[in-house]
């Protein structure tokens, strides 16, 4: 059975008043349906787009309203994750907020925020990284432990790896770039990962 727009247009005309099997009748039925059928899959392209996971090709568009960058090197999963990242920071500063932030897209992690009045400083591997830090800031770093980061740490192996790879590789662009866009301006955020 045909469902195409071009055979209901054409059971619509009275067979009375118009010649049904007329030939230009049928081409005129066929350019009307072709558009209807372009129509039709439109609506379908556009009703799947309400939601980031089901947009396909329309993601691009979720990205842009969105503010973020399209970045066509990372797969579709990578970028739907980041779109409903954003789509659900709404707001805050707390600690809570960022934990779930990071739950709903299927992080387990752990903040801890320094005190030099108690103190409380980055161990010394990690202020290696903030030379430009004076010690005076060091009260607004923060990190970020990744405790389900198990995926995200490569090792250097024989066979595998060439002469100046590093010897242990981690990092997440996903939350990292994230947590980078929403920290408070002031604040500098670095990030460990623990194996499971």
């Amino acid at each position: 059975m045909d469902n195409s727009h071009k055979t209901t247009l054409s059971q619509l005309y009275p067979p009375i008043a118009y010649d049904v099997n007329g030939e230009r009748f049928l081409m005129q039925c066929e350019v009307d349906g072709n558009a209807f059928d372009r129509l039709q899959s439109s609506a379908e392209t556009l009703l799947q787009a309400l939601h980031p996971q089901d947009s396909g090709t329309m993601l691009a568009d979720w990205e842009r309203l969105c503010g973020l960058k399209i970045d066509l090197s990372k797969n579709y999963q990578d970028r739907v994750k980041r779109v409903i990242i954003q789509l659900n920071a709404m707001g805050g500063l707390s600690i809570p907020y960022f934990i779930q932030l990071a739950e709903q897209i299927g992080y387990q992690i752990q903040i801890k925020e320094f005190s030099a009045l108690q103190n409380d400083l980055p161990a010394l591997g990690d202020v290696a990284q903030f030379n430009e830090v004076s010690s005076d800031h060091f009260i607004f770093i923060w990190r970020v432990t990744v405790l389900n980061g198990d995926d995200n740490i490569v090792y250097f192996r024989a066979g595998q790896s060439f002469a100046g790879d590093h010897l242990v590789e981690f990092g997440d662009p996903i939350i990292e770039d994230f947590f980078r866009d929403l920290k408070p301006a002031h604040t500098y955020c670095y990030f460990a990962y623990q194996q499971g």
